[in-house]
């Protein structure tokens, strides 16, 4: 007997692309995800590219996101070619993308990101001001890529509020609390205790190259970092800073409304 289902686990996501393959003939399926992607730009989705010159070097793509009665613009993509990477090019991708999101009704823009990369949590949180209150444990599944093979695939919800401004907790009365060291466990139960306004959540500023000499200990860091964020999350915190520095770089969450004009309902959780 045939039953059908709708799937949520990533993992079994990976069973679907060999049916794909199969029902249209497709041995590779980079057609089938171009179909996608022009799918959801016709159905109102934006794709859009960088060129420098004739080359294309960099690309965006995002569609339309709905979750608790809120709709926004999901940015699922946005690449830049390897010999362009920190050359400004990503900024400008998203400043596009933030003008055509406002010029067609979105007042939010929403993507995920790893919270144990540093780069990534500055361009999100400093440079375009997005909030994250939210984090989705294994949300792509179990991942072979350069970046992601051997630990969780964890990730935060960014909250581009492109018609708001984020702000940040005024004062330097903070507790902060290191993912990397074995005490943090501690540390949350006092937090939880007396819940200061300010809390600073240090990261090493180069997971990649922890994962190249010891994959398990960045592993482990991901995973306290995950435990750290989930409970205060929990708490009512949102990460609204982001201070970067070598050899370990900060979250700052806050418990005050993250936003200029208050605490918008959070649809992501």
């Amino acid at each position: 007997m045939v039953t059908v289902s709708r799937i949520s686990d990533p993992d079994e996501i990976k069973k679907v692309l060999p049916v794909i393959s199969s029902a249209w003939g497709m041995p590779n399926l980079a057609a089938a995800f171009k179909d996608t992607i022009n799918a959801m730009r016709f159905h109102g989705g934006l794709v859009c590219a960088a060129y420098d010159g004739g080359e294309m070097v960099g690309m965006q793509f995002s569609f339309p996101g709905f979750r608790r009665g809120k709709t926004y613009l999901y940015s699922h993509m946005t690449g830049i070619i390897e010999k362009k990477k920190y050359s400004g090019i990503g900024y400008h991708l998203k400043m596009f993308q933030k003008k055509w999101a406002l010029e067609n009704g979105y007042d939010l823009i929403a993507w995920t990101f790893d919270p144990i990369r540093s780069l990534n949590a500055h361009f999100n949180l400093n440079k375009l001001g997005a909030i994250t209150r939210t984090l989705v444990p294994n949300f792509y599944g179990t991942m072979e890529d350069s970046l992601n093979a051997g630990i969780p695939t964890d990730r935060v919800v960014a909250e581009w509020w492109i018609k708001e401004k984020s702000m940040i907790p005024e004062g330097d009365n903070s507790v902060v609390l290191d993912v990397s060291k074995q005490n943090f466990n501690l540390q949350i139960e006092e937090i939880t205790s007396f819940q200061p306004k300010v809390v600073k959540v240090a990261i090493p500023y180069d997971i990649t190259s922890i994962m190249s000499n010891d994959l398990a200990k960045a592993a482990r860091i991901k995973m306290s970092l995950s435990v750290v964020l989930t409970r205060l999350f929990s708490l009512q915190y949102s990460v609204v800073d982001f201070e970067k520095s070598q050899p370990s770089s900060w979250y700052v969450l806050s418990t005050d409304p993250p936003l200029k004009s208050g605490n918008l309902p959070n649809p992501f959780v």
